[in-house]
């Protein structure tokens, strides 16, 4: 086997950004995500053991039979090591030393709603999940006006405010600029859409086309953070939903459809059956950034046309080495197979030394295997040719 080194210029380091579709539905309290639903299994019924809309954070525990759960555990030493989940008191007066401590898969997420309304018995200790975006918010306030907590524009303290949350194992880095999307049915009929068509973060209404407050901003978008604000209170239905009494959007009485009760029944609580006839679709474009290094290994020619294959010498031969007291000499006369194809039967074609690569090892500096890139057909390599091998690895 030979060992060859990588030169300067046979490594390249490149990062690929790419922007997976993200589309999520919900309906009726049920989240679809990428038009997937629940997957049959042959030992289970979900054979992902995620609910509908959600992402696995390691896709572990798939068409498991449920007593045969995998699970991460720690025991408890001296590092005093555990979960993030186990308080210290708990740690300190459940756990004796040499005791495991046991968490659960799989761990998964999706999309949240949450409808903050503006009387103030309804600013529970939820609100926080808000008010924590008061600096951010802040922040990109020069972007526009709309991002300002408290302004001439209204106080989202105070306020009716949608707030929706993606988790970011759905989108990456960032939601890329310019592809959000949002969209309000009624009985499968658009009523409402929004879209940041400027990438600023602002959420514009453009359709229906012509509909009430077309071209008004019902919102904003946190690209970096993950998180769809709406403060837009007004009037969806219209034309043949004119009349539309509106859903229990909020869990409670019903009422007339508007931005602020998009996404209604994501993970929000709302029970099921509560709302038939609406349906909300969200729509963007993520952003992850993988790093790759791509190898060029080079056979030259003249060069790996030997094979330590039992199969690369002729049939029949003896092998023995000579021994004895004063010496070991192996033999020097060994022939190798000719394997060089000819169109008669005799005489037989010129012998060529051929061999053929199946797959490069790749060696880290103190010669151990991490790693083999193996060819989809063997590769015929004579004296005479030379191949170079593009492999790429993703970090």
């Amino acid at each position: 086997m030979a060992y060859k080194k990588f030169k300067s210029n046979d490594l390249f380091y490149n990062t690929l950004e790419m922007y997976p579709d993200c589309n999520f539905v919900v309906y009726d309290s049920s989240i679809y995500l990428n038009n997937r639903g629940a997957v049959t299994g042959a030992f289970v019924n979900n054979a992902g053991d995620v609910p509908t809309g959600h992402v696995s954070l390691y896709e572990l525990n798939v068409d498991r039979i449920d007593g045969n759960r995998i699970y991460p555990l720690v025991s408890k030493d001296g590092t005093l090591s555990s979960f993030k989940t186990i308080t210290t008191s708990t740690f300190n007066s459940d756990f004796a030393y040499g005791d495991e401590i046991t968490g659960s898969y799989p761990l998964s997420a999706s999309i949240v709603h949450e409808f903050f309304a503006s009387t103030a018995t309804s600013r529970t200790a939820s609100a926080n999940h808000l008010n924590s975006l008061k600096n951010t918010l802040e922040y990109y306030q020069p972007m526009s006006n709309h991002y300002a907590f408290s302004g001439s524009l209204g106080d989202k303290g105070t306020q009716n405010v949608n707030l929706i949350s993606i988790p970011s194992i759905i989108f990456g880095s960032q939601i890329k600029k310019g592809t959000v999307d949002l969209k309000f049915y009624v009985s499968g009929t658009l009523i409402g859409q929004l879209q940041d068509q400027n990438r600023d973060g602002e959420l514009i209404q453009v359709g229906p086309v012509d509909s009430t407050n077309s071209g008004s901003v019902a919102g904003v978008v946190l690209y970096n953070e993950g998180f769809v604000i709406l403060t837009g209170s007004w009037e969806l239905a219209s034309g043949e939903f004119a009349g539309f009494p509106g859903e229990a959007y909020t869990g409670a009485g019903v009422v007339t459809p508007k931005w602020i009760y998009f996404g209604a029944g994501a993970n929000d609580g709302i029970v099921k059956g509560t709302m038939i006839s609406s349906s909300f679709g969200l729509d963007f474009k993520g952003t992850t950034k993988t790093q790759t290094i791509t190898m060029l290994a080079h056979a030259q020619k003249g060069e790996l046309n030997h094979s330590n294959n039992p199969t690369f010498i002729e049939h029949g031969q003896t092998l023995t080495p000579i021994t004895s007291s004063k010496g070991y000499v192996e033999k020097s006369d060994i022939a190798i197979k000719n394997i060089v194809s000819s169109s008669y039967t005799d005489p037989v074609a010129d012998f060529k030394k051929t061999t053929y690569i199946s797959s490069i090892g790749i060696y880290d500096e103190n010669k151990n295997l991490i790693g083999i890139a193996k060819v989809a057909t063997p590769v015929k390599k004579t004296e005479d040719r030379e191949f170079t091998f593009k492999m790429k690895l993703d970090i």
